[in-house]
């Protein structure tokens, strides 16, 4: 069971590193949340967040973090998994 677990904390964690947008549309849709809804929970502008959906913008590291703990509930040990693997790839060269 534990095993299953981790497996698919490590599915979400590259998700939101290889398709960030993707993973907060998807979020948001099946937690019946508006682009208002969200942008609220974590400060920023409805049209901001649409465009992090449409992987026209790239946000900073920093505000990731906040979308991730404060707008989609992530745990203290996804949120440090997640960390971990993006410095991991970005000394790789996988993320730009």
């Amino acid at each position: 069971m534990r095993n299953n677990e981790e497996k698919r904390r490590m599915e979400k964690v590259n998700r939101a590193i290889e398709d960030f947008g993707g993973l907060l549309r998807d979020y948001r849709k099946e937690n019946f949340l508006t682009l208002e809804d969200m942008a609220q929970e974590v400060g920023c502008s409805s049209s901001y967040i649409f465009r992090i959906e449409k992987n026209k913008r790239n946000p900073e590291i920093t505000f990731r973090i906040k979308v991730l703990s404060e707008g989609m509930n992530w745990s203290t040990e996804e949120i440090y998994l997640y960390l971990k693997e993006f410095i991991s790839k970005e000394k790789t060269g996988k993320i730009e």
